[in-house]
């Protein structure tokens, strides 16, 4: 028996055993779970500019920005 089959088999008697690994009700919650991390990923990236812009404003004399924002000026 090869590696392949013994692997595919395993995975057989893993989806007999969790029926719902199977479902679509599985993938939806996956993709559920994916649309939040985006969400948080972007808050706390806008979070991450808002504060630079704001420390970029109060500290002029730390260029964190190689380049300058017009409304920093």
């Amino acid at each position: 028996m090869s590696w392949i089959e013994r692997t595919t088999k395993k995975r057989i008697d893993e989806l007999d055993q969790h029926p719902e690994l199977n479902s679509n009700d599985f993938e939806e919650k996956g993709n559920n779970i994916m649309k939040d991390i985006k969400f948080y990923v972007i808050v706390i990236l806008a979070a991450v500019l808002v504060l630079a812009l704001w420390y970029q404003w109060n500290h002029p004399e730390i260029d964190i920005f190689p380049f300058h924002f017009p409304i920093l000026v």
